[in-house]
């Protein structure tokens, strides 16, 4: 798949997101969720990010669309171990922000 080709699908996902994200969450959530989906597309569209992790990337964020989409009430979902040993200790300083942001609302 083309750069050019994920620039545009990854346009079109994000916008996908922020509506999500108004007509699903409410006013705390929206503002996490919008401020995490912001940082997380400015850096997976910065020039060195390898293609391969790109398209990860997309997937990750389409299967997150589909998950909210199917769900009437939005709530949130606990990481497998699976996943949480994927994570990187960056990622996970970062995961541990996140909760704690997520709580002091």
């Amino acid at each position: 798949m083309s750069a050019c080709v994920l620039v545009g699908e990854g346009k079109s996902l994000f916008r996908s997101i922020m509506r999500l994200h108004r007509t699903k969450l409410d006013v705390r959530m929206r503002s996490l969720g919008d401020a995490y989906a912001k940082k997380e597309f400015r850096l997976h569209y910065k020039p060195e990010v390898q293609e391969a992790h790109r398209v990860m990337f997309i997937r990750e964020w389409r299967n997150y669309v589909d998950l909210i989409s199917r769900q009437e009430n939005v709530v949130g979902k606990e990481l497998s171990e699976d996943q949480m040993g994927k994570l990187n200790d960056q990622q996970k300083v970062q995961l541990d922000s996140l909760k704690k942001s997520a709580e002091s609302l």
